[in-house]
C-alpha cells in the first residue's frame, strides 16, 4: 500500500475542505442537538430556528473558517494558534453575549428556550470551527503528506 500522494494538497485548500467536511458533521451535531434540546423542552416554535436555518448557518460558516484558517496558515507566522484564539473569541462574543432582547427579526422578544436552542447551536458550530477544522485540515492520514 503506498503512503504518499503523487498530489500534494496545499493549506488553503486543507483549510476549505476540512471546513466543509467539519460543517456537515457539526451540522448533524447541530441537528441532533435541536431534536433532543426540543423534546426536552417542549419548544416547538421553528419559525427562525429550523431545520433549514441550522445548516444554512453552519455549513457555510464553517467553510468561511475554513477559508480564513487556509490564509492564516498559509500567511501569517503562527497562523494556527492565532486561527484558533480568533475562533473561540469569535465564540464566545456571539454565543455569549446576546445583541438584546429584541433578537428575532420582527423585533419580538426572544423566548427564552429559544436562546437556549440558538446558544447550543452557537457553541457545537463555535467548537467544531475552533479546535477540530484545524485537527482535520492537518491531519496527516487524510490528506496522505
Amino acid at each position: 500500500m503506498e503512503t504518499t500522494s503523487p498530489y500534494r494538497y496545499s493549506i488553503p485548500v486543507r483549510g476549505i475542505m476540512g471546513g466543509l467536511f467539519v460543517g456537515i458533521a457539526a451540522t448533524i451535531l447541530n441537528l441532533i442537538f435541536d431534536v433532543m434540546y426540543r423534546k426536552m423542552t417542549g419548544y416547538e416554535f421553528a419559525e427562525y430556528i429550523n431545520i433549514n436555518s441550522i445548516i444554512f448557518f453552519t455549513i457555510p460558516t464553517l467553510i468561511v473558517a475554513g477559508i480564513v484558517y487556509g490564509i492564516l496558515r498559509e500567511y501569517v507566522r503562527n497562523g494556527m494558534v492565532i486561527y484558533i484564539v480568533l475562533s473561540v473569541v469569535l465564540t464566545i462574543i456571539v454565543a455569549f453575549i446576546p445583541l438584546g432582547p429584541h433578537m428575532l427579526p420582527t423585533g419580538a422578544l426572544m423566548p427564552p428556550s429559544a436562546r437556549g436552542l440558538t446558544l447550543g447551536v452557537e457553541i457545537i458550530t463555535g467548537a467544531a470551527g475552533a479546535f477540530a477544522l484545524p485537527y482535520f485540515a492537518e491531519h496527516p492520514k487524510i490528506w496522505i503528506s
